[in-house]
Protein backbone atom coordinates (compact mmCIF):
# COMPACT_ATOMS: atom_id res chain seq x y z
CA UNK A 1 0.00 0.00 0.00
CA UNK A 2 1.57 3.54 -0.86
CA UNK A 3 0.66 6.65 0.00
CA UNK A 4 0.78 9.73 -2.81
CA UNK A 5 0.87 13.15 -1.96
CA UNK A 6 -0.77 16.21 -3.74
CA UNK A 7 2.45 16.79 -5.40
CA UNK A 8 2.57 13.36 -6.30
CA UNK A 9 -1.00 13.33 -7.82
CA UNK A 10 0.15 16.74 -9.49
CA UNK A 11 3.18 15.13 -11.10
CA UNK A 12 1.48 11.83 -12.42
CA UNK A 13 -1.45 13.11 -13.70
CA UNK A 14 -2.92 15.74 -16.16
CA UNK A 15 -6.01 16.70 -17.50
CA UNK A 16 -5.88 14.98 -20.56
CA UNK A 17 -5.86 11.82 -17.89
CA UNK A 18 -8.68 13.28 -15.76
CA UNK A 19 -10.92 13.53 -19.27
CA UNK A 20 -10.47 9.87 -20.12
CA UNK A 21 -10.85 8.72 -16.82
CA UNK A 22 -13.79 10.13 -16.06
CA UNK A 23 -15.25 9.82 -19.61
CA UNK A 24 -14.50 6.11 -18.78
CA UNK A 25 -16.59 6.41 -15.62
CA UNK A 26 -19.49 7.90 -16.89
CA UNK A 27 -19.72 6.07 -19.88
CA UNK A 28 -19.74 2.72 -17.24
CA UNK A 29 -22.44 4.83 -15.32
CA UNK A 30 -24.28 4.97 -18.67
CA UNK A 31 -23.56 1.00 -19.48
CA UNK A 32 -24.82 0.07 -16.08
CA UNK A 33 -21.16 -0.64 -15.35
CA UNK A 34 -20.09 2.11 -13.07
CA UNK A 35 -21.54 2.63 -9.61
CA UNK A 36 -21.64 5.67 -7.07
CA UNK A 37 -21.94 5.53 -3.47
CA UNK A 38 -23.55 9.07 -3.20
CA UNK A 39 -22.38 12.05 -0.55
CA UNK A 40 -23.38 11.48 2.99
CA UNK A 41 -23.11 13.92 5.86
CA UNK A 42 -22.69 13.93 9.31
CA UNK A 43 -22.63 17.21 11.67
CA UNK A 44 -20.45 18.40 14.67
CA UNK A 45 -21.31 21.37 15.57
CA UNK A 46 -20.07 23.76 12.64
CA UNK A 47 -18.31 20.93 10.44
CA UNK A 48 -19.70 18.27 8.49
CA UNK A 49 -18.07 15.14 7.65
CA UNK A 50 -18.08 13.98 4.19
CA UNK A 51 -17.90 10.30 2.39
CA UNK A 52 -18.28 9.34 -1.37
CA UNK A 53 -17.30 6.86 -3.53
CA UNK A 54 -17.72 4.67 -6.49
CA UNK A 55 -16.69 1.42 -8.65
CA UNK A 56 -15.39 1.34 -11.99
CA UNK A 57 -15.94 -2.27 -13.53
CA UNK A 58 -13.94 -1.10 -16.48
CA UNK A 59 -10.82 -0.06 -13.99
CA UNK A 60 -11.43 -3.17 -11.83
CA UNK A 61 -11.51 -0.03 -8.96
CA UNK A 62 -13.43 0.77 -6.08
CA UNK A 63 -12.54 3.97 -4.14
CA UNK A 64 -13.89 6.47 -1.06
CA UNK A 65 -13.03 10.11 -0.46
CA UNK A 66 -13.40 11.18 2.57
CA UNK A 67 -13.09 15.10 4.25
CA UNK A 68 -14.37 17.86 6.62
CA UNK A 69 -15.76 21.15 5.85
CA UNK A 70 -17.31 23.95 7.63
CA UNK A 71 -14.07 25.66 9.38
CA UNK A 72 -13.18 27.36 6.20
CA UNK A 73 -10.58 25.19 5.33
CA UNK A 74 -10.72 21.16 3.95
CA UNK A 75 -8.41 18.23 3.42
CA UNK A 76 -9.44 15.87 0.82
CA UNK A 77 -8.39 11.94 1.12
CA UNK A 78 -9.05 9.03 -1.15
CA UNK A 79 -8.45 5.43 -0.50
CA UNK A 80 -8.69 3.19 -3.86
CA UNK A 81 -9.14 -0.27 -3.68
CA UNK A 82 -8.52 -3.18 -6.28
CA UNK A 83 -11.33 -5.67 -7.64
CA UNK A 84 -9.67 -8.48 -4.67
CA UNK A 85 -10.71 -5.80 -2.00
CA UNK A 86 -7.00 -5.01 -1.29
CA UNK A 87 -6.13 -1.34 -0.84
CA UNK A 88 -3.67 -0.04 -3.37
CA UNK A 89 -2.94 3.60 -1.69
CA UNK A 90 -3.94 6.20 0.57
CA UNK A 91 -3.63 9.58 -1.17
CA UNK A 92 -4.13 13.46 -0.50
CA UNK A 93 -7.17 14.09 -3.01
CA UNK A 94 -7.17 18.12 -3.51
CA UNK A 95 -5.60 17.95 -6.50
CA UNK A 96 -7.44 14.77 -7.79
CA UNK A 97 -10.60 16.54 -7.16
CA UNK A 98 -9.98 19.32 -8.96
CA UNK A 99 -8.93 17.82 -11.73
CA UNK A 100 -12.15 15.49 -12.34
CA UNK A 101 -14.55 18.02 -11.75
CA UNK A 102 -13.16 19.99 -14.48
CA UNK A 103 -13.18 17.04 -16.38
CA UNK A 104 -16.58 16.40 -16.00
CA UNK A 105 -17.64 19.62 -17.41
CA UNK A 106 -15.10 19.11 -20.40
CA UNK A 107 -16.54 15.85 -21.41
CA UNK A 108 -20.28 17.22 -21.07
CA UNK A 109 -18.73 20.41 -23.93
CA UNK A 110 -18.00 17.62 -25.91
CA UNK A 111 -21.15 15.92 -26.27
CA UNK A 112 -23.81 18.71 -26.07
CA UNK A 113 -21.71 21.93 -27.11
CA UNK A 114 -21.66 23.43 -30.81
CA UNK A 115 -18.90 22.02 -32.48
CA UNK A 116 -18.23 25.71 -33.74
CA UNK A 117 -18.77 27.19 -30.16
CA UNK A 118 -15.37 29.42 -29.67
CA UNK A 119 -16.39 31.55 -26.44
CA UNK A 120 -16.62 30.48 -22.92
CA UNK A 121 -18.16 32.62 -20.41
CA UNK A 122 -16.76 31.81 -17.16
CA UNK A 123 -18.40 33.17 -13.63
CA UNK A 124 -16.23 32.61 -10.69
CA UNK A 125 -12.30 32.63 -10.70
CA UNK A 126 -11.33 30.20 -7.81
CA UNK A 127 -9.09 27.29 -7.27
CA UNK A 128 -12.30 25.09 -9.02
CA UNK A 129 -12.91 27.60 -11.63
CA UNK A 130 -9.34 26.98 -13.74
CA UNK A 131 -10.27 23.57 -14.47
CA UNK A 132 -13.13 24.05 -15.40
CA UNK A 133 -12.02 26.60 -18.24
CA UNK A 134 -9.24 24.44 -18.79
CA UNK A 135 -11.22 21.19 -19.29
CA UNK A 136 -13.29 22.89 -21.67
CA UNK A 137 -10.28 24.35 -23.40
CA UNK A 138 -8.94 20.96 -24.10
CA UNK A 139 -12.18 19.64 -25.28
CA UNK A 140 -13.29 22.35 -27.88
CA UNK A 141 -12.37 24.57 -30.22
CA UNK A 142 -12.59 28.01 -27.95
CA UNK A 143 -9.76 31.01 -28.75
CA UNK A 144 -11.80 33.73 -26.09
CA UNK A 145 -12.99 33.41 -22.35
CA UNK A 146 -14.45 36.48 -20.09
CA UNK A 147 -14.30 35.86 -16.56
CA UNK A 148 -16.61 37.66 -13.61
CA UNK A 149 -15.75 37.21 -10.51
CA UNK A 150 -16.98 38.95 -7.15
CA UNK A 151 -13.00 39.90 -6.62
CA UNK A 152 -12.08 42.08 -9.59
CA UNK A 153 -8.70 41.84 -8.34
CA UNK A 154 -9.46 37.65 -8.47
CA UNK A 155 -10.55 38.25 -11.88
CA UNK A 156 -7.92 40.24 -13.71
CA UNK A 157 -5.16 37.44 -11.92
CA UNK A 158 -7.04 34.43 -13.37
CA UNK A 159 -7.27 35.98 -16.95
CA UNK A 160 -2.97 37.00 -16.68
CA UNK A 161 -2.15 33.95 -15.42
CA UNK A 162 -4.61 31.93 -17.91
CA UNK A 163 -3.66 33.72 -20.82
CA UNK A 164 -0.28 33.00 -20.51
CA UNK A 165 -0.74 29.38 -19.79
CA UNK A 166 -3.24 28.79 -22.71
CA UNK A 167 -2.02 31.52 -25.23
CA UNK A 168 -5.86 32.61 -25.08
CA UNK A 169 -7.41 35.93 -25.16
CA UNK A 170 -8.89 35.66 -21.70
CA UNK A 171 -10.92 39.33 -20.47
CA UNK A 172 -11.88 40.03 -16.98
CA UNK A 173 -14.95 41.65 -16.78
CA UNK A 174 -17.49 43.35 -14.46
CA UNK A 175 -20.60 41.72 -14.42
CA UNK A 176 -22.31 38.75 -15.22
CA UNK A 177 -24.32 39.94 -18.46
CA UNK A 178 -20.80 41.21 -19.88
CA UNK A 179 -19.24 37.57 -19.21
CA UNK A 180 -21.94 35.91 -20.89
CA UNK A 181 -22.88 38.43 -23.89
CA UNK A 182 -22.30 36.31 -27.23
CA UNK A 183 -20.61 33.19 -25.05
CA UNK A 184 -21.62 29.94 -26.60
CA UNK A 185 -20.17 28.05 -23.25
CA UNK A 186 -21.47 29.58 -19.50
CA UNK A 187 -19.86 27.71 -17.03
CA UNK A 188 -20.80 28.97 -13.23
CA UNK A 189 -18.38 27.99 -10.59
CA UNK A 190 -19.36 29.58 -7.33
CA UNK A 191 -21.35 28.51 -3.81
CA UNK A 192 -23.99 31.36 -4.54
CA UNK A 193 -27.46 30.27 -2.58
CA UNK A 194 -28.83 33.46 -5.29
CA UNK A 195 -29.97 32.75 -9.04
CA UNK A 196 -26.91 34.01 -10.74
CA UNK A 197 -28.38 33.01 -14.53
CA UNK A 198 -31.69 34.02 -15.46
CA UNK A 199 -34.27 33.13 -18.21
CA UNK A 200 -33.49 36.42 -19.63
CA UNK A 201 -29.89 35.11 -19.83
CA UNK A 202 -30.74 32.26 -21.91
CA UNK A 203 -29.62 32.01 -25.52
CA UNK A 204 -30.76 29.26 -28.22
CA UNK A 205 -27.70 26.82 -29.14
CA UNK A 206 -25.63 27.57 -25.83
CA UNK A 207 -24.17 25.29 -23.58
CA UNK A 208 -24.50 25.98 -19.80
CA UNK A 209 -22.47 24.11 -17.04
CA UNK A 210 -23.64 24.91 -13.28
CA UNK A 211 -20.75 23.57 -11.71
CA UNK A 212 -21.06 24.79 -7.82
CA UNK A 213 -24.99 23.98 -6.56
CA UNK A 214 -23.54 20.48 -4.90
CA UNK A 215 -25.42 21.93 -1.63
CA UNK A 216 -29.38 21.95 -1.19
CA UNK A 217 -29.01 25.67 -0.13
CA UNK A 218 -26.79 26.67 -3.48
CA UNK A 219 -28.63 27.67 -6.44
CA UNK A 220 -26.88 29.05 -9.48
CA UNK A 221 -29.67 29.37 -11.74
CA UNK A 222 -33.25 30.33 -11.27
CA UNK A 223 -35.84 27.74 -11.67
CA UNK A 224 -37.27 29.39 -15.17
CA UNK A 225 -34.32 28.67 -16.60
CA UNK A 226 -34.69 25.05 -16.55
CA UNK A 227 -37.57 24.92 -18.10
CA UNK A 228 -35.71 26.52 -20.96
CA UNK A 229 -33.45 24.24 -21.45
CA UNK A 230 -33.72 21.70 -24.07
CA UNK A 231 -31.47 18.83 -23.09
CA UNK A 232 -30.87 19.11 -19.29
CA UNK A 233 -28.69 16.17 -17.73
CA UNK A 234 -26.65 16.04 -14.80
CA UNK A 235 -24.34 13.49 -13.11
CA UNK A 236 -26.54 10.99 -10.36
CA UNK A 237 -30.06 11.55 -9.88
CA UNK A 238 -29.88 9.65 -6.63
CA UNK A 239 -27.17 12.75 -5.38
CA UNK A 240 -29.17 15.35 -6.92
CA UNK A 241 -32.23 14.48 -5.51
CA UNK A 242 -30.67 15.16 -2.12
CA UNK A 243 -27.93 17.85 -2.87
CA UNK A 244 -28.88 19.47 -5.99
CA UNK A 245 -29.80 22.92 -5.24
CA UNK A 246 -30.29 24.31 -8.37
CA UNK A 247 -32.62 20.82 -9.65
CA UNK A 248 -34.53 21.45 -6.23
CA UNK A 249 -35.07 24.54 -6.26
CA UNK A 250 -36.55 24.00 -10.16
CA UNK A 251 -38.84 20.84 -9.21
CA UNK A 252 -39.94 22.71 -6.37
CA UNK A 253 -41.12 25.53 -8.25
CA UNK A 254 -42.49 23.37 -10.52
CA UNK A 255 -41.08 24.69 -13.45
CA UNK A 256 -39.75 21.07 -14.41
CA UNK A 257 -39.95 17.34 -13.10
CA UNK A 258 -37.75 15.06 -12.42
CA UNK A 259 -38.16 12.75 -15.44
CA UNK A 260 -36.99 15.79 -17.82
CA UNK A 261 -33.73 15.01 -16.03
CA UNK A 262 -31.37 12.80 -18.18
CA UNK A 263 -28.06 11.25 -17.30
CA UNK A 264 -24.25 12.64 -19.15
CA UNK A 265 -23.75 9.11 -18.56
CA UNK A 266 -26.64 8.20 -20.63
CA UNK A 267 -25.57 10.20 -23.85
CA UNK A 268 -22.06 9.19 -23.57
CA UNK A 269 -22.85 5.33 -23.69
CA UNK A 270 -25.48 6.13 -26.36
CA UNK A 271 -28.29 5.25 -24.41
CA UNK A 272 -29.95 8.93 -24.73
CA UNK A 273 -30.11 11.77 -27.14
CA UNK A 274 -27.85 15.01 -26.38
CA UNK A 275 -27.79 18.10 -28.65
CA UNK A 276 -30.24 17.30 -32.16
CA UNK A 277 -29.49 21.06 -33.73
CA UNK A 278 -27.03 24.13 -33.26
CA UNK A 279 -30.47 26.17 -32.08
CA UNK A 280 -30.76 24.26 -28.82
CA UNK A 281 -30.20 24.76 -25.50
CA UNK A 282 -28.07 22.27 -23.46
CA UNK A 283 -27.21 22.15 -19.56
CA UNK A 284 -24.91 19.66 -17.47
CA UNK A 285 -25.34 20.37 -13.51
CA UNK A 286 -23.09 18.87 -11.68
CA UNK A 287 -22.48 17.65 -7.89
CA UNK A 288 -19.44 15.17 -8.18
CA UNK A 289 -19.51 11.53 -8.34
CA UNK A 290 -16.87 9.15 -5.99
CA UNK A 291 -16.51 7.08 -9.18
CA UNK A 292 -14.90 9.91 -10.79
CA UNK A 293 -12.40 9.81 -7.99
CA UNK A 294 -12.00 6.32 -8.35
CA UNK A 295 -11.40 6.32 -12.05
CA UNK A 296 -8.34 9.18 -11.71
CA UNK A 297 -7.15 7.33 -9.08
CA UNK A 298 -6.32 4.22 -10.64
CA UNK A 299 -4.29 6.37 -13.39
CA UNK A 300 -2.72 7.75 -10.58
CA UNK A 301 -1.56 4.61 -8.94
CA UNK A 302 -0.51 2.97 -11.84
CA UNK A 303 1.31 5.41 -13.15
CA UNK A 304 3.03 6.29 -9.14
CA UNK A 305 3.72 2.51 -9.53
CA UNK A 306 5.60 2.64 -12.96
CA UNK A 307 7.70 5.32 -11.74
CA UNK A 308 8.55 3.62 -8.40
CA UNK A 309 6.57 7.24 -6.82
CA UNK A 310 4.99 7.25 -3.32
CA UNK A 311 5.92 6.02 0.14
CA UNK A 312 5.36 2.38 0.89
CA UNK A 313 3.43 2.49 4.26
CA UNK A 314 4.23 -0.04 6.73
CA UNK A 315 1.16 -1.89 6.66
CA UNK A 316 -0.52 -4.36 4.70
CA UNK A 317 -3.42 -3.55 2.45
CA UNK A 318 -4.60 -6.86 2.22
CA UNK A 319 -8.06 -8.33 3.16
CA UNK A 320 -8.28 -10.29 6.31
CA UNK A 321 -9.99 -13.92 5.67
CA UNK A 322 -13.36 -14.69 7.82
CA UNK A 323 -14.18 -11.36 7.92
CA UNK A 324 -17.26 -9.95 6.00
Amino acid sequence: MIFLTEDDVNDLVSMDDALTAVRTALGGQGRGTTNNAIRSRASLGPLNLNILGGAVDEMQSLGAKIYVTGSGAAKFWFMLFASDGTCDALMEADRLGQLRTGAASGISTQSLARADADELGLIGSGYQAWTQAEAIVRSSNISKIRVFSRSPQNAQKFATDFSERFSLSVEPVTSVDSAIDGADIVVTMTSSHNPIIEASHLRPGTHYVFAGSNNPLNSEAAPAVLSGIDVLVTDDLDQARIEGGTLLRAVDAGTIGWETVGLLGDVIAGRAIGREGDNQTTAFIAHGAGSWDTALGRVAFEKATAQGRGVVLPISGGVVAGRR
